[in-house]
């Protein structure tokens, strides 16, 4: 069976990223699960450390810088933006057919003291596994 991919894409990639990681967590042999930056990726350690919290053993994710040819192959394109800062910033060449776009708080522009950061990220953080969850039905289908 040929494998599909999805992608996850947010403005500095550390929702991505934490998407990324739920979605390997599913271990879904006939998925490629990738994420990248639309903007230049922020390169804090804040999301891994949040996720190395709740996991022991975190898969292997590399940071993206967004490629519009390689994102619109993908068989599954979810942007992860923040609706009350980042609704106009979603790339715009995306094929809309294939994007799923979920409204997902961005701490990096919702607050600068630190500690408020790592208190948004925890709750981002499970509402991007709780949305990974319910996707698990599609992934594990034989839609293709």
């Amino acid at each position: 069976m040929p494998k599909h991919t999805v992608y996850f894409l947010s403005s500095h990639q550390h929702r991505g990223l934490m998407a990324e990681i739920w979605a390997n967590r599913l271990k879904l042999p006939n998925w490629d699960v990738r994420s990248a930056a639309w903007n230049q990726p922020l390169m804090t350690d804040t999301p891994v450390e949040i996720m190395k919290e709740i996991m022991l053993d975190l898969p292997n994710v590399q940071p993206r810088f967004y490629n519009s040819s390689e994102v619109g192959e993908a068989d599954l394109i979810i942007a992860l933006h923040d609706g009350e800062f980042e609704q106009g910033e979603i790339p715009s060449d995306l094929p809309t057919q294939k994007v799923l776009k979920w409204d997902i708080r961005s701490p990096e522009l919702r607050a600068t003291d630190e500690a408020e950061q790592w208190a948004l990220y925890q709750e981002v953080c499970e509402e991007i596994a709780m949305n990974i969850k319910e996707l698990e039905p599609y992934f594990r289908s034989n839609y293709m």
